[in-house]
């Protein structure tokens, strides 16, 4: 099983031509997988870059592109009470010489592939980041193919859970919560899943384990209620 850091790094050598790597070309045998591991490359660091996640000389950040910051300043000083902001996901690579690479891998308007196992209300989330996208947390898959987002969904009730698989471009929603933390057992555990439990009191809150195509695997207790909001 390859791992995240020598996936990425491996492309990005061979991409960026530092010399014949055996390594690196069986890992990315076209420049399609290339292009998928690597996004769009930046001139410069994002604005308002928050980091998200670190494995060796990668990590995952959120930011603002140009794009970003001129959308949301239009949206500000057209209506003071605007939510529907928007930021991207970056990959920074950290080189040999201290210098750093900066690559967007995701933002409004991606050309990422939908899954074809989404249902239709996961893929209506997928449309709708696409048309506005905002990650509040991103990982390190530990197979060295995926990344596990949390996104916004600009409903003030609820995020998303999803995967970015960085081989072939394809973006799935999985389900709706707030972490998408990746278990030692290869589950992902995803708190706050909001479900409605029949008894008469409406919505309530708990933390499910689900495998990384989104199937509920484990449970725990309600957490919260609505009706003790």
């Amino acid at each position: 099983m390859i791992k995240v850091r020598l996936l990425l790094v491996v492309a990005l050598a061979v991409v960026a031509g530092c010399g014949d790597n055996r390594d690196a070309k069986s890992v990315a045998q076209s420049s399609d997988a290339k292009t998928a591991l690597l996004g769009l490359p930046c001139a410069a660091a994002p604005s308002k870059a928050e980091l998200l996640n670190e494995k060796g000389e990668l990590a995952l950040f959120a930011g603002e592109t140009a794009e970003d910051s001129a959308f949301n300043k239009a949206g500000q000083e057209s209506n003071p009470d605007f939510y529907n902001f928007r930021n991207s996901l970056f990959l920074r690579r950290r080189r040999a010489d201290g210098t750093d690479e900066w690559r967007v891998l995701l933002t409004t308007g991606s050309d990422w592939r939908a899954h074809d196992g989404m249902d239709k209300w996961c893929s209506s989330q997928a449309d709708d980041l696409r048309r506005c996208f905002f990650v509040d947390k991103a990982s390190f898959s530990t197979d060295g193919r995926h990344l596990w987002l949390v996104c916004d969904t600009h409903t003030s009730t609820y995020h998303v859970v999803c995967s970015y698989d960085v081989y072939d471009r394809t973006f799935r929603v999985l389900i709706d919560g707030y972490t998408a933390v990746e278990e030692p057992d290869g589950t992902i555990l995803v708190k706050d899943k909001k479900f409605y439990p029949g008894d008469d009191l409406g919505a309530a809150w708990h933390d499910v384990w689900i495998t990384p195509d989104g199937k509920v695997v484990r449970e725990s207790k309600i957490t919260l209620r609505g009706s003790d909001l």
